[in-house]
């Protein structure tokens, strides 16, 4: 599908308040926040205006489902950073790109190089389910792909709706205690409250166990072990990281997750599951049913792939479902047989 369904200007304010104007839809744009790559593949149905993404972004999707279905990715440039977030502006300048989407919540050092070079530049700033929304309508809209954004909020209206009409009733000695382990090595981390793994899990039905310490806070085992969570859940940024890692790991034998085999691998379709993206809706669901499995009845499976068909024009077959689902690493987990 082109992202040039039209000719006429675009103007809009950034995330940062900043105004952008384009002579037309965007035809080649470049992504530097990481989740924004795969994010702007399902609005504009292809990679084809793609022209460069963050190279770690590129690791994740380039032996997924994504790059199966648009091979183009593979011709996306990922030399555009120096470390981290900063920007190469020699190769950015190199690709001229229309618009280049950047973080706009860490700091002008990020911004002021593509600025200073006169390339084209849109903040994005990152956290909450509201700001979320914010990117597919802003993203669409650089695009000229404003019904697949309506179509996309819409979809994540209904999921939520949906959820909130079993969940809001749920008093808190009734929701299980979930601990998001951000980060396992070097140092144990979790996320803090009012951040989009808190909102996952209230929205849910669950009750966030770090919800009072700081997004990101170093944490000992021995305060998980006062949380004493009823369900772990895994991040997808370290990639050995599984169930077992916990499972054989004795300074978590006594916590209740893991006693009750109740640790799982946060799944990773287009892009991981955890952070906010264009496929939450879906892990809304699967969170739902890991929590509430008494309370909700999602065809997930069926839903993955009709979303899938929407999102990027294909519906993923048995075997690839069940890699998204991550159905071997959560083997023998409590209730993971639902999902097969």
């Amino acid at each position: 599908m082109s992202s040039a369904v039209c000719a006429a200007p675009i103007t809009f304010n950034d995330m940062l308040g900043n105004p952008v104007s384009l002579p037309a839809p965007t035809q080649r744009a470049v992504t530097l926040p990481m989740p924004a790559g795969s994010l702007l593949i399902s609005l504009d149905g292809g990679a084809e205006h793609l022209a460069g993404m963050h190279p770690n972004a590129y690791e994740l999707m380039k032996d997924g489902l994504l790059a199966r279905i648009f091979p183009a990715t593979g011709a996306v440039r990922t030399d555009i950073t120096r470390s981290g977030f900063v920007p190469n502006v020699e190769t950015l300048l190199q690709i001229q790109p229309d618009l280049v989407w950047q973080w706009g919540h860490m700091g002008d050092d990020l911004i002021a190089p593509l600025r200073n070079a006169g390339l084209p530049t849109a903040a994005l700033v990152y956290g909450t389910e509201d700001r979320t929304r914010e990117w597919i309508r802003l993203i669409g809209l650089s695009l000229g792909q404003e019904a697949r954004a309506t179509a996309q909020l819409q979809w994540r209206d209904r999921v939520r709706a949906g959820i909130r009409a079993v969940t809001d009733g749920i008093p808190a000695d009734r929701r299980p205690a979930v601990l998001y382990l951000s980060r396992y090595a070097p140092q144990l981390r979790a996320p803090g409250g009012n951040t989009s793994f808190e909102d996952d899990i209230a929205l849910a039905g669950g009750r966030n166990v770090s919800a009072s310490i700081s997004s990101g806070q170093t944490v000992n085992i021995e305060q998980i072990m006062a949380w004493a969570p009823d369900v772990i859940l895994l991040n997808n940024f370290e990639p050995g990281l599984t169930p077992d890692t916990l499972y054989r790991d004795p300074l978590f034998a006594d916590i209740p997750a893991v006693r009750e085999r109740r640790v799982y691998k946060v799944p990773l379709g287009g892009y991981l599951w955890d952070p906010p993206n264009q496929e939450s809706p879906l892990y809304w669901q699967w969170l739902s049913l890991l929590l509430h499995p008494d309370k909700f009845a999602w065809p997930l499976r069926d839903n993955i792939a009709e979303a899938y068909g929407e999102l990027y024009g294909r519906r993923p077959g048995a075997d690839e479902i069940d890699a998204v689902l991550r159905m071997k690493l959560n083997e023998g987990a409590a209730g993971y047989e639902r999902f097969r």
